[in-house]
């Protein structure tokens, strides 16, 4: 079980003690993104590329593809004309010639670069970015960049694009990207957040590390080395010494601290999971999962979730969804609060989108996993 801690929080914006006194039941149930539009993309024994959605199998191409992928509600692909082609909401929207040209794919966005030029489609409608890009950082709806000619960091939001910083002189420092905040140094030494529509200025001097989620932000303090959250529009002090890791995600932090406490702050309360650290952790949306006392598990939504007895030969998260191999090599999913078993047979390969799971046999057969059933 949980240990919940009374904790006390430092506030550096109105320099007074905020303390949090809770129990495990006064956490917050948040919704999370729904899977219903999700879908999977894959190649039949043919190489006959399918889309799979809603438990039915839609055939995209009847010619071999160069390469595809698909997340969310989207498909990318690169047919065998050579031409970048989009697939959402039942259509095909041709992006141009593939040459010099790689994507990603985020639950809504397609995001191409093609020699120096840099393109979203979104929800049916393509936009280019720059023409200039310099780099670029995306995640969810959320894009950074910054162009070549001009010292400027960009933001693509909501649909639109927005200036959120630019220099005249020296240069933009590291920036890391959550589904709607953006961590950054600016060319004067501050570090900055911005938080679903504002900016703040944080400090003078640089964190030692940061990293951006969904409403939070976490960092290890430049001049204390104590480990702080952005969250609420207000910064909390979880721990004064430098931690060994941490990671954020949507709402939260887990983290492994200096006395090697596995701790979990999410929803603005702090939770001791473990007394020592987990064999290892990974934090993705609303999830965390982590091998601890010899058992796979995962803190999802306020609650905590035994899956498996071993610890998995490889594993994958997606969204409220979790799959995994154990020792035995047996393919297994976590969706919506259960386990399930998938197979038993041998196969070279796994991808999971939402709660539905793909995997491959050794013979080149895809194989989709969706809603309890095998397709």
């Amino acid at each position: 079980m949980f240990e919940l801690l009374n904790s006390v929080f430092k506030t550096k914006f109105k320099l007074r003690i905020l303390v949090i006194l809770f129990s495990f039941h006064s956490i917050v149930m948040y919704a999370q993104e729904t899977n219903d539009n999700f879908g999977m993309a894959y190649q039949d024994y043919r190489n006959y590329l399918y889309f799979f959605k809603d438990g039915m199998p839609q055939q995209l191409e009847s010619q071999v593809v160069r390469n595809f992928s698909s997340k969310g509600e989207i498909a990318g692909y690169v047919n065998s004309a050579n031409n970048l082609i989009a697939y959402y909401n039942g259509e095909k929207t041709d992006l141009g010639d593939a040459t010099n040209t790689t994507f990603n794919l985020t639950n809504h966005l397609l995001i191409y670069q093609r020699d120096q030029v840099l393109g979203v489609f979104d929800k049916g409608k393509l936009t280019r970015l720059t023409y200039f890009v310099r780099d670029y950082k995306i995640n969810d709806e959320l894009i950074a960049f910054r162009d070549q000619n001009i010292d400027i960091l960009k933001l693509y939001y909501n649909g639109k694009v927005q200036d959120l910083e630019y220099t005249l002189i020296g240069s933009l420092g590291a920036y890391k990207v959550g589904k709607n905040t953006v961590a950054f140094m600016s060319s004067s030494g501050y570090f900055k957040i911005f938080d679903d529509g504002q900016v703040f200025e944080i400090d003078n001097i640089a964190p030692l590390q940061f990293d951006a989620g969904k409403n939070i932000v976490g960092y290890v303090d430049g001049s204390q080395q104590s480990l702080n959250v952005f969250y609420n529009t207000k910064v909390l002090t979880l721990e004064p010494i430098k931690p060994l890791s941490f990671q954020v995600g949507d709402d939260l932090m887990a983290y492994v601290s200096d006395e090697g406490y596995f701790k979990i702050f999410t929803q603005g309360k702090l939770l001791k999971a473990e007394s020592y650290a987990p064999d290892f952790y990974q934090v993705l949306n609303s999830s965390v999962l982590f091998f601890a006392d010899n058992k796979l598990q995962v803190l999802q939504n306020g609650i905590r979730y035994e899956l498996d007895d071993f610890k998995p030969l490889s594993y994958k998260m997606s969204e409220n969804a979790i799959a995994w191999q154990d020792p035995a090599k047996r393919l297994h999913v976590f969706v919506n609060g259960h386990v399930k078993s998938v197979t038993s047979e041998i196969f070279v390969g796994y991808e999971l989108n939402g709660d539905i799971l793909r995997y491959q046999l050794e013979d080149g057969t895809s194989h989709i996993y969706f809603n309890g059933k095998n397709y």
